[in-house]
């Protein structure tokens, strides 16, 4: 299959694991991203229509992966293919269900919302897909386990406010640990969890992280919070993975395993085999396709059947969201709005650019 494949790419990009999974099963993939550091892309103020039209050889279908920064192209609900998207962080916040309508099939991360999102597009071509591990860089690089705990993650804004940053250092006080607050390109990532006996997670809102995949398949043993949303259909509690519901069984847990060896290893082992056996990229991809290639796959993106007036207000929500100024005055001038009317439109943009 020839995919065209849109996210801001950079080296730990969730949609570079993607691509690269895309390529080893043998697909041609065209980057039709932004540009960035040394990869050619194009400017997201150029339509995805125009852009699929001039690819040599023609794409089959275009993906759109979250999270995307900046970019999100026009002309999506013009494509004569189908259009997909993959919804990660669907958790925070409330735009991604304005940008599913723009897609004919949508995959989600968290299992939780499948059903509000399929509400929101008001079709049944949205699919659970979990996140995974990358098996070339996630897994065991078979170095001494120097760190009692590991962990690699986003520290920003809503993860202070869920507790994360909090556990991290109580865990720092307890256990030798990495240092959390650096950034790790994807090898360090699979590198400094081969040198962790554990990895701990801890979630937003109950979001199933890819930390849990990477952590497992890194041959550590994972010990994450005690949440829903489709844990439970991933890995056997316990036998696979370790949960804590607070600070102090987060902290006996550890000890404990820390103090058994044999055990830690038991579960660190059945969760690696799971994860490479069933959570791997490569295995997402192929599921993805299983939906996509199907003969009942319509292209049936809301966005596709509205008029100019909704489709645009509906895009101008996105670009608010993903801060993209630019794109919302091209798309203010294109519609002939005078200047007031055109501040008026990117005032919400301008707040969130202030205040974010």
């Amino acid at each position: 299959m020839n995919v065209a494949i849109g996210y801001r790419w950079f080296p730990t990009a969730l949609g570079y694991h993607f691509e690269r999974a895309f390529v080893a099963q043998g697909h041609h993939i065209h980057y039709v991203g932004l540009p960035c550091q040394s990869r050619s892309g194009f400017d997201s103020s150029v339509s995805i229509e125009q852009i699929v039209a001039a690819l040599n050889p023609k794409p089959d279908l275009f993906l759109w992966v979250d999270p995307a920064g900046k970019y999100f192209p026009v002309g999506i609900e013009l494509l004569s293919i189908p259009a997909a998207c993959y919804l990660v962080d669907v958790h925070l916040g409330h735009w991604r269900t304005e940008a599913a309508k723009f897609f004919d099939a949508v995959f989600i991360a968290q299992k939780s919302f499948v059903a509000h999102f399929q509400d929101a597009v008001g079709h049944k071509q949205v699919y659970w897909l979990p996140l995974a591990a990358a098996t070339d860089v996630h897994r065991d690089w078979q170095t001494e386990r120097i760190y009692d705990v590991g962990f690699v993650g986003n520290l920003l804004r809503e993860h202070r406010q869920s507790g994360r940053l909090r556990r991290l250092e109580m865990l720092k006080q307890h256990f030798q640990i990495n240092d959390f607050t650096r950034q790790y390109t994807p090898d360090e990532v699979g590198k400094l969890y081969s040198q962790s006996k554990i990895v701990f997670n801890t979630s937003i809102a109950g979001d199933v992280t890819m930390r849990i995949f990477e952590g497992t398949a890194s041959g550590a043993l994972m010990i994450t919070d005690k949440v829903e949303n489709g844990l439970d259909d991933l890995f056997i509690e316990g036998k696979e993975i370790v949960t804590y519901q607070n600070d102090e069984e987060l902290l006996a847990k550890i000890q404990y395993y820390l103090e058994h060896p044999d055990k830690r290893q038991q579960v660190a082992q059945a969760g690696q085999k799971r994860t490479i056996a069933q959570h791997t990229y490569e295995q997402r991809v192929k599921t993805m396709l299983e939906h996509l290639t199907s003969s009942s796959l319509q292209l049936i993106a809301p966005m596709r059947q509205v008029g100019i007036a909704e489709r645009s207000q509906v895009r101008r929500n996105i670009y608010t969201h993903l801060h993209m100024l630019d794109a919302l005055l091209d798309d203010c001038r294109d519609a002939g709005e005078n200047p007031l009317k055109r501040l008026w439109s990117i005032a919400p943009c301008l707040v969130r650019r202030i205040i974010l």
